[in-house]
């Protein structure tokens, strides 16, 4: 059972070491599951005749087609872990619960460590918004790695779906791998690198674009691996375009780095012939997304286009985002920057991201002089000491019995109590001089050591702590 759980699907190459017979049961499951959450109907067939259904979809010889109540039901789930050990439970549920564990911590290290930039005043700037996230999206936020840096290959998009959540607009213009482009391509890749170090290949070569509208994806992204030492995540909606060239892309990425790619899929008629050209074993690493209304398990976030009710959107996910950048988005196309990071989706923010700023480049040169100018002008490590503080207007304080509360959207609650070093009074003291409004952390400070002898240092730990939770606007705002 320990060999077992230390099976893994994911990971650099040589980390991988799943047994073939490990992935393909995985791999079955999965594609098992996949059916029952875009097919309308197979789950009742599944239940009812389990043999009959998975032989339709070429799996007969599934083991143990029963354990799969135990995934399909919560009730089955809850009552197998209470009384089956784990020890006896089946190998089929062990072996996936894993897979999405392990897909799970990935993410999860991802935003906490993969994800922080070299630079310390854009890592600072980034725990802030990634931090912020938690008070406005609430859960949301644990499945926003926020990656500092993305890029896209086109202008536009030439999909054009009805629920985009970055409302791309239509197909432009797109970046082709020329020799000087490629060569520009190239040294701004060494820039992000040496700028924000292994942070730079977290992201993706795509945002709000379609990644295989550009003809030299592949040589561009090969370029990218070559330089930042990882695969850039792939999310298509046209992975049926051309079949063989999906898959032939997907092996490529594969000899470099086992990582999870998805597949955005816009019909049930596209999900069959995404199932019967590809085997389970060769999507494993691929997750598909059911983005057609009649799949059971569709959720369209109200976000981007979806605002605009194209499509039906599912009211548990108002004021979503689809956003995963607390960074920069690099449109190689029209040489372009722009910092953006999540938030909800609303009428001043219909694509659920906060535009910090954006700026031109012309060449590889100037890309890295404005990538410096734009961190400069916008990135603090720490908040200046001498201009007020503002709470963002979703953010309140009040007092509690042991120290004060953070107030913020929807319910949001999170309360700081005093302790033997830093008193509760002393979080009430500094709260209410910050809600007066226009002071500055030496203002608070000074006026605290006067009022009642308070250490500086414990003004400043207090201030410092609600900075970087961010509850405060940023020095220099939005342009």
């Amino acid at each position: 059972m320990d060999l077992l759980m230390e099976e893994r699907v994911f990971g650099k190459l040589d980390e991988v070491n799943a047994s073939p017979e490990y992935k393909k049961n995985v791999a079955a499951t999965k594609r098992i599951l996949e059916y029952v959450v875009m097919v309308p109907g197979w789950q009742d067939k599944l239940l009812n005749s389990p043999l009959k259904a998975l032989a339709e979809i070429g799996l007969g010889d599934y083991p143990d087609p029963d354990c799969l109540k135990i995934l399909l039901s919560r009730e089955e789930a809850e009552r197998a872990n209470k009384e089956i050990k784990l020890e006896d439970m089946p190998l089929s549920v062990l072996r996936y619960r894993n897979f999405i564990r392990e897909k799970f911590q990935s993410r999860d290290e991802m935003a906490a460590k993969d994800c922080v930039p070299k630079d310390k005043r854009f890592a600072a700037w980034r725990t802030r918004q990634r931090n912020r996230c938690w008070i406005d999206l609430g859960m949301r936020n644990a499945s926003i790695i926020h990656t500092p840096l993305i890029f896209e290959f086109s202008l536009g998009c030439s999909v054009g779906c009805p629920f985009c959540g970055v409302a791309a607009q239509g197909l432009k213009t797109v970046f082709r791998a020329t020799p000087e482009n490629r060569q520009m391509w190239q040294d701004i890749l060494r820039t992000c690198k040496e700028v924000i170090g292994p942070a730079a290949g977290t992201g993706t070569c795509y945002y709000a674009c379609e990644p295989l509208d550009c003809p030299d994806y592949e040589v561009l992204t090969a370029d990218y691996a070559d330089i930042l030492g990882a695969v850039p995540q792939t999310t298509t909606a046209v992975a049926m375009r051309n079949p063989e060239r999906t898959k032939k892309y997907l092996e490529a990425m594969r000899q470099r780095e086992i990582k999870v790619h998805r597949f955005s899929v816009l019909s049930l008629d596209t999900l069959h012939k995404i199932m019967a050209f590809f085997t389970p074993e060769e999507l494993l690493d691929v997750e598909l997304l059911p983005q057609f209304p009649e799949a059971p398990d569709n959720h369209f976030t109200k976000v981007g286009r979806a605002r605009a009710g194209e499509v039906a959107t599912d009211e548990t996910q108002e004021d979503g985002t689809i956003a995963c950048v607390s960074g920069f988005v690099v449109n190689m196309a029209e040489k372009s920057i722009r910092l953006v990071t999540p938030c909800p989706s609303d009428e001043s923010h219909p694509t659920g991201e906060i535009f910090v700023d954006r700026r031109s480049f012309t060449d590889a040169a100037d890309f890295a002089a404005v990538l410096e100018s734009m961190i400069a002008d916008n990135m603090v490590i720490d908040f200046p000491r001498t201009e007020p503080l503002r709470l963002r207007e979703t953010i309140t304080i009040e007092e509690t019995k042991d120290g004060i509360e953070i107030l913020g959207r929807k319910g949001f609650k999170l309360r700081l109590t005093g302790n033997d070093d830093i008193p509760a009074e002393l979080y009430k003291h500094t709260a209410q001089l910050i809600l007066t409004g226009n002071k500055s952390p030496y203002d608070i400070v000074g006026e605290l050591m006067t009022s009642i002898n308070a250490p500086a240092a414990h003004v400043f730990f207090i201030l410092n702590k609600l900075g970087r939770g961010g509850i405060f606007q940023e020095p220099y705002g939005s342009k």
